[in-house]
């Protein structure tokens, strides 16, 4: 296991991706995951997108790469030619070396606004990556869906043994799962088999009037138990990149909302109420001052903290990734 950051993290610095690998070593980081390939060469060209990898290589860093949406109901303009676009971007980028690639089916609200009912969107999607399969195979291949506040893990566990695993694998974001009042404990198990990237970040949460708000700390100053993650992941992925995505932003979750539960239907009382403790401890931490009071916390700019943030969140993951055995082994030539 390695320690990078997926670039969305320092996006406020607006460095190019030469500058954001130097960015990264300089900080002691180990990789990066990029976004789409756009913003690698505008222009999708073949050797500036080598330029990037070789750069990364040189600087001894791993790095990702995303691809579009494979959620059709997310799509501006005509099917075909979104996967006739994704069939290049996925040759673009295995011909980097890039197979592991990082995608989503949303951003959080479609389930519970759009006018398709998000079964459709899963089943719809499902065909649209199946589609693909040829060209996944063919370059040796993977989409690895993101739970972005949008997907649960149920749900992917089913969408990848229905598409096959070859072809589709997850991108766990492990404080996004609390999205659906998943217990990060256990959705890092369920989708442990099927982890081939992550958005690393940890949380606190805290209940509110609808149910529960949450609010993004650096790793090791939230509620997640990494002692008992980590190694979860590591048991079927050792050398899984543990990608450092953070931001601030609150955001609420109405689990309390007859609504809101109706359209979350794997959800069990057990794993509900784990959760609900969670958010019990993070209120006791807050209301004793061993966290700063979390409105007040989130008016100092992401830009002011991003470094200290960035170190204090790689320090921790390092550490325990050293303390627990799970670090990369070192050479002996």
């Amino acid at each position: 296991m390695r320690v990078g950051i997926d670039t969305f993290t320092i996006r406020d610095l607006k460095l190019n991706p030469f500058e954001t690998l130097d960015f990264i070593k300089k900080h002691d980081l180990e990789g990066a995951q990029f976004g789409g390939l756009r913003g690698l060469s505008e222009n999708l060209d073949l050797g500036e997108l080598k330029d990037v990898r070789q750069y990364a290589d040189g600087l001894g860093l791993y790095s990702h790469v995303s691809t579009g949406t494979c959620n059709p109901h997310l799509l501006q303009g005509d099917l075909d030619a979104h996967r006739h676009a994704m069939e290049k971007e996925i040759q673009l980028a295995a011909d980097c070396g890039w197979h592991e690639l990082h995608s989503s089916l949303g951003s959080g609200d479609e389930r519970y606004k759009h006018q398709v009912p998000w079964t459709r969107h899963l089943a719809d999607s499902a065909d649209f990556i199946r589609s693909l399969g040829p060209a996944l195979r063919t370059h040796g291949s993977r989409i690895n869906l993101e739970t972005h506040g949008d997907t649960s893990t149920f749900e992917l566990l089913r969408l990848i043994e229905n598409v096959g695993p070859d072809i589709a694998g997850i991108c766990l974001d492990t404080a996004n799962v609390l999205c659906h009042a998943e217990d990060p404990v256990s959705a890092a198990r369920r989708a442990a088999p099927y982890t081939h990237l992550t958005h690393t970040k940890d949380a606190i949460i805290f209940f509110v009037s609808g149910g529960y708000r949450r609010q993004t700390l650096p790793a090791g100053k939230g509620a997640l138990d990494w002692g008992s993650i980590l190694p979860i992941l590591a048991e079927y992925s050792p050398d899984l990149p543990i990608s450092i995505e953070d931001h601030k932003w609150l955001f609420d979750f109405n689990v309390f909302d007859p609504a809101w539960l109706a359209l979350n239907p794997d959800l069990t009382i057990e794993e509900f109420g784990r959760v609900c403790q969670i958010a019990f401890l993070c209120q006791g931490r807050i209301n004793s001052g061993e966290l700063p009071e979390p409105d007040k916390y989130e008016t100092i700019p992401f830009i002011d903290e991003l470094e200290e943030r960035l170190s204090c969140g790689r320090d921790y993951l390092k550490g325990t990734i050293r303390r627990l055995g799970l670090a990369p082994k070192q050479s002996s030539s």
